[in-house]
């Protein structure tokens, strides 16, 4: 009995954190969903049924085991396979959606799910035979909600908002202006899912929230670079704090951040014998408190594609061809059309054949197609680069020009940081740090 209120625990516990992981990050889920070959709507949809399915699942293997041993076997065997083909399809390393936004496909990933699928095998077995008694369903359950609880509490979100030089107002300029103490200002955009739910907790704090159609021309001022996007005013219309945010924790955040960074201006203030700090104090100040938060560096190539370096992280990670843009398993493609290079810079075909921006083959000197280079993952190639471990982990949201976009940490248990300054925790998994950042554009609207 012990044995099977073991097992029932275990594959209980990881169908219910893994479907608590997909309603609690959906726009993860989609995007994964990407992996197996989900687009537009049916991927944005995708974690409704996966979760329910999962949940369900769950609740049988704790209500009473004999009826959802089974079931829960075969489910897990087919997501086993559903990840190897996607591997033998050549999207090794692409996101697997399999608990949150920080899985990726792999031989890993797919042992993992075929140990579960054997678990509930072995547990349908034990409660066929004459021999096992059903355990009391107290004992798999409790220990099936701590499990579950724990494998949430790993795969936590960052707290706090991807704010960046380069985007958004400036800090320390001036927007319209606030009322009493700090001001919240959010920025969305229709359609947006991620926008919807920060709505009423911007509103029920007193915060404005301006549309990319209807407040336009607030958007253009505030060089707002995609949805959801937040901004913190102090009472004269100060941006004391800006940053896109994925839940109401960054949300908050963002105002924490302007709360923190007023006080230091106005400590500032009292403290200055000859009374410099006037209006553009608080430029001064924002700039000040910002290193108590990060280093503030320059985000790279930011132009339109909105390229997200932000001082919680680092700057862009080494790319080919400046701006950072990769595909679903990490390799490089230019920014400006998503077209693959290879390690050189130069656009390549399906073989891996450097090309002219028309397709055409390139050739040397002597009129010879050139031979095709290395193509490499970039935060390997960042790794190799500066000679430490590295690993692709962590991921934001935000909606650029009705598609999501993924921002994603490459992270180092190495201390060194890409620009120099003191790596950051908080943002990578397993107490690694942030070593330099990337983006992926999917096609999931949003």
């Amino acid at each position: 009995m012990l044995i099977s209120a073991l097992l029932a625990a275990l594959v209980g516990a990881a169908l219910l954190g893994a479907a608590a992981l997909k309603v609690a990050d959906r726009t993860g889920t989609a995007v994964a969903a990407e992996t197996y070959g989900l687009r537009g709507r049916a991927a944005r949809w995708a974690w409704l049924p996966l979760a329910g399915l999962e949940a369900a699942l769950a609740a049988g293997l704790l209500a009473g085991p004999p009826a959802a041993a089974w079931p829960a076997a075969a489910v897990l065997a087919v997501f086993a396979a559903v990840q190897a083909g996607a591997i033998a399809a050549g999207r090794a390393g692409a996101p697997c959606g399999c608990f949150g936004a920080r899985g990726h496909v792999s031989w890993a990933s797919v042992m993992r799910t075929a140990l579960l699928a054997s678990a509930a095998a072995l547990l349908a077995l034990r409660l066929a035979s004459a021999s096992a008694a059903a355990p009391p369903p107290l004992v798999p359950a409790l220990a099936a909600l701590a499990l579950a609880a724990a494998i949430v509490l790993r795969a936590r979100r960052p707290r706090g908002a991807l704010e960046v030089e380069g985007e958004g107002p400036p800090l320390g300029t001036r927007l319209e202006r606030g009322g009493d103490g700090v001001r919240l200002v959010l920025f969305v955009a229709d359609g947006c899912r991620l926008c919807r739910a920060l709505i009423p907790y911007a509103r029920r704090h007193g915060g404005a929230v301006l549309d990319e159609v209807a407040d336009a021309a607030a958007w253009s001022a505030a060089n707002v670079p995609g949805a959801p996007f937040a901004v913190a005013l102090a009472a004269d219309g100060t941006v004391l704090a800006k940053g896109t945010v994925n839940t109401r924790g960054q949300l908050a955040s963002v105002v924490k951040a302007a709360q923190a960074r007023r006080e230091q201006s106005e400590h500032s203030e009292r403290s200055s014998r000859r009374g410099f700090l006037t209006t553009a104090s608080a430029a001064v100040a924002a700039l000040t408190a910002g290193r108590m938060v990060g280093a503030l560096v320059a985000p790279g190539d930011a132009d339109a594609f909105h390229f997200c370096g932000h001082i919680y992280t680092t700057d862009g990670c080494p790319h080919p061809t400046g701006l950072p843009r990769i595909d679903s398993h990490g390799y490089p493609l230019r920014a400006q059309d998503g077209k693959p290079v290879d390690d050189l810079g130069r656009l390549i075909d399906a073989t891996g054949a450097p090309t002219d921006d028309a397709g055409a083959p390139l050739l040397d000197p002597d009129g010879r197609p050139q031979p095709p280079a290395t193509r490499t993952r970039v935060c390997t190639a960042a790794g190799k680069r500066y000679g430490i471990s590295v690993r692709t982990d962590g991921a934001w949201y935000r909606c650029c020009n009705g598609h999501v976009r993924k921002l994603m940490d490459c992270c180092t248990t190495s201390s060194r940081r890409i620009n120099g300054d003191r790596a950051l925790r908080g943002y990578c998994y397993a107490k690694r740090h942030v070593f330099c950042v990337m983006f992926f554009q999917t096609k999931v609207p949003c």
